[in-house]
């Protein structure tokens, strides 16, 4: 009976499913193919882990044999191996490893392998094909384990294969999941790379070398002098097409029907991953689902996510990638925060930091993650991946196990997510387009007031249907309804209703203050939605209404705190009118949108940059000033952050530093909210930008607070957070008596001038 390790991905893999990925296997074969002249390449394939290597590897062997009947000799002998089931004493892989090159090749060569799968019986075979080469390296392989050495019998099963092949073939070795290699006991890492070394470096032998941890394998090349020695592909997702096409078998084997259009939606949901796609296929047939919608997708989708399949992939893959279940429960939290909650962590200090461990358990739960494939590092900065299904199963992982919530209250805020900002593919440009001008007019409103006509589409229609441009902006001038406009602090794309907590999604939220005057009292919410169908729908309005409401609970807003407003540019029935008027809701059609771009002086705006905003010379003008009072309050250190988002759009900086820049101000609010014991409830805030940086200052009147070196009151008071900031802005300074603390943070917009320090003065 054959035991064969490395059996799971090569029974799985079926050449029919394998789609896509044209140009790396077009690529693999000119290296593979050109071993026939004796020109030895050498490929290094990464990626995430389960993102199609393996099967990339194993479409290239069943290719290079398809075409070794038709070429003239030597042929290539594709010979695959996987290490993800390694066997971690030294002695039982060299043994293992020359059983599967033997057995592989009497395979290649068309002779029938023996029964037994044993070492003597195998070379005894190829002996009798003219292979007498086996027998010599066999018995130096028993001396080797007869001895206990296993560096020497590695070395002697690894070089066998080198020696092997002629005027007849040649080997091409297709050696997968090769990060495990670095688990072999009592071996240095690299020792398998110290074997293959004269080999590579020769020249001679088609190497393809597959691993999710980049990082340990090119350490491995850079410490053995090979890493200018290898070609470095990325796998990545499939191409949509590749995606559409790799549902068709998935779904006429099981028996599924999916309109196409859900299909495309279904492979972009699942990041074009094949290996998501088969898992949801096998979810579908298992559940007996009828798919026809998008809610009956995304429904599905949460299940699986949630209690499915997709949840018993992520959940075995994370308890096997790290045991212990208090390091896999920080692992997982502070996954949860780079991935889902978007923390700007780059370096090794800032994760620590974040995680709030020690840099010996930080180290261990990071290189875990990196072996794995969830992050790749230069040992310098650190690179997560993105995925969104990990992303969905985290946020899984966090509401159930820190927040308690059950499973079917966590897969209904999966699929609200989901179908309240779902992309709509049609008019996509358009849209997104519209809620851009929409963004900056809103920057420009400044308390003006305009024609209440402007938002009221019904009134409007009744007064101005069918007469002219002119006609209409003459009416609009003698009409006396009017609106006074807030101020609007920050305008962005989305809304968090509170740290961690679910997600109600808007084409635009504006932050505003009536009558100019920053204070809670003042404070109004525009939540915006902007429709490019040929119709806007009762149940598009319905849907908006309720996330309004979901909004306005979670908030706590008072009666008109809260704005609604639709833009749309379509037709609306007289349903749709009676309930914007039921509801409340502020309605402008796009002819109206034209006249209020007129009164901002934006009519001949054809586009608006999102990412940066023009900026304008300063010269030696005076540092620029914004102060705000906040309360002690949940969330409103989100005020804060917006405040700080527009003061950096004004400085024009890149969306990396905006977004550091707001979670350094965050993590100081809560810092004061959390530990300074304030009297009034309050704190302050104030912005300085000048050409040369950006000052944020953080100010309350607390009971100060003496910096610690002690590990173990820094994790519980404020010094994480505070280490934390000083990862995300380039100098922090502290000033704490018994009068309060403030906290200055520098942001640098020169390069260079900043070191990253922390400065502590106690003025008590």
């Amino acid at each position: 009976m054959r035991l064969l390790w490395s059996y799971g991905a090569e029974s799985s893999f079926r050449p029919e499913e394998f789609f896509g990925r044209e140009e790396e296997l077009t690529a693999l074969l000119r290296v593979c193919l050109e071993g026939k002249s004796g020109i030895g390449s050498s490929v290094l394939i990464y990626g995430p882990p389960n993102i199609g290597k393996s099967s990339l590897l194993l479409k290239l062997k069943t290719e290079l044999q398809s075409v070794t009947g038709a070429t003239a000799p030597p042929r290539p002998f594709p010979f695959y191996y996987s290490f993800s089931k390694i066997l971690s004493h030294p002695l039982a892989l060299s043994q293992h490893f020359l059983q599967e090159y033997l057995w592989q090749l009497l395979v290649f060569l068309g002779e029938s392998p023996p029964a037994a799968f044993d070492l003597d019986a195998l070379c005894e075979s190829l002996g009798a094909l003219g292979h007498m080469e086996c027998r010599d390296f066999l018995s130096a392989h028993r001396r080797y384990s007869d001895k206990g050495d296993g560096l020497s019998a590695l070395a002697n099963a690894f070089s066998f294969p080198f020696a092997t092949g002629g005027n007849l073939w040649y080997p091409v070795f297709l050696f997968d999941d090769f990060q495990y290699t670095i688990k072999l006991q009592n071996m240095p890492d690299g020792a398998i790379f110290s074997i293959l070394r004269p080999h590579i470096k020769s020249g001679h032998f088609p190497m393809i070398i597959s691993g999710s941890s980049p990082g340990h394998v090119t350490s491995s090349l850079k410490r053995e002098g090979l890493y200018g020695s290898f070609q470095l592909i990325e796998v990545g997702g499939l191409s949509q097409e590749a995606s559409m096409k790799a549902w068709i078998p998935l779904f006429e084997r099981r028996n599924i029907a999916m309109p196409e259009k859900l299909m495309s939606r279904a492979a972009a949901r699942l990041g074009h991953v094949p290996i998501y796609q088969r898992m949801f296929a096998e979810e579908v047939s298992f559940r007996n689902a009828q798919i026809e919608d998008e809610v009956g997708f995304e429904n599905l989708y949460a299940l699986s996510v949630t209690e499915g399949k997709l949840n018993r992939y992520w959940r075995e893959f994370f308890e096997n990638a790290i045991p212990d279940r208090m390091s896999r429960a920080r692992a997982v939290r502070f996954l949860k925060r780079v991935i889902c909650d978007h923390f700007p962590i780059d370096t090794f200090e800032g994760a620590f930091s974040l995680m709030g461990s020690t840099p010996e358990e930080g180290n261990e739960i990071l290189s875990a993650l990196e072996f794995k494939g969830l992050l790749k590092s230069d040992f310098e900065h650190i690179q997560f991946l993105r995925d969104p299904v990990l992303a969905d199963f985290l946020g899984w992982a966090f509401e159930r196990g820190v927040q308690g919530k059950n499973t079917s209250q966590v897969a209904a805020a999966i699929v609200q997510a989901k179908i309240s900002r779902s992309p709509l593919e049609e008019g996509r440009e358009e849209r997104e387009r519209s809620a851009a001008l929409a963004k900056e007019m809103m920057r420009r409103w400044d308390c003006r007031e305009v024609p209440t006509l402007l938002f009221e589409f019904g009134r409007f229609r009744e007064k101005f249907g069918g007469k002219g441009l002119l006609e209409v902006m003459i009416g609009l001038e003698k009409d006396p309804g009017t609106m006074r406009l807030p101020k609007v602090s920050s305008v962005s794309t989305g809304y968090r209703t509170r740290r961690d907590g679910s997600r109600f999604d808007f084409d635009l939220v504006a932050y505003g203050f009536h009558e100019g005057d920053f204070s809670e009292e003042n404070l109004v919410i525009w939540a915006v939605d902007v429709h490019s169908e040929k119709t806007l729908t009762h149940t598009a309005v319905e849907h908006f209404e309720n996330r309004c409401r979901l909004l306005s609970l979670e908030k706590s807003l008072k009666p008109g705190q809260l704005r609604k407003w639709i833009i749309f540019d379509g037709a609306a029935d007289s349903t749709v009118m009676e309930m914007v008027s039921r509801y409340g809701i502020h309605l402008t059609h796009q002819t109206q949108m034209r006249l209020f771009l007129n009164l901002f002086g934006m009519e001949e705006l054809e586009t608006v940059r999102e990412e940066k905003r023009p900026s304008e010379p300063r010269g030696e003008e005076k540092p620029l000033e914004f102060e705000l009072v906040l309360p002690i309050k949940a969330d409103t250190e989100v005020v804060a952050a917006r405040v700080a988002e527009e003061v950096a759009a004004y400085a024009s900086l890149d969306k990396d530093t905006v977004d550091r820049i707001k979670m350094a101000i965050i993590e100081a609010c809560i810092n004061a909210f959390e530990h300074s014991g304030s009297t009034t409830g309050k704190i302050r805030l104030r912005y300085v930008l000048s050409p040369e940086r950006i000052e944020l200052f953080v100010q309350d009147d607390g009971k100060g607070f003496r910096p610690s070196k002690g590990d173990d009151e820094s994790k519980r008071g404020r010094g994480w957070g505070l280490k934390l900031i000083s990862e995300l802005v380039d100098d922090v300074d502290i000033i704490t008596g018994e009068n309060g603390t403030t906290v200055r943070m520098v942001k640098n917009l020169r390069s260079g001038d900043g070191e990253g320090t922390i400065t502590s003065k106690d003025e008590g």
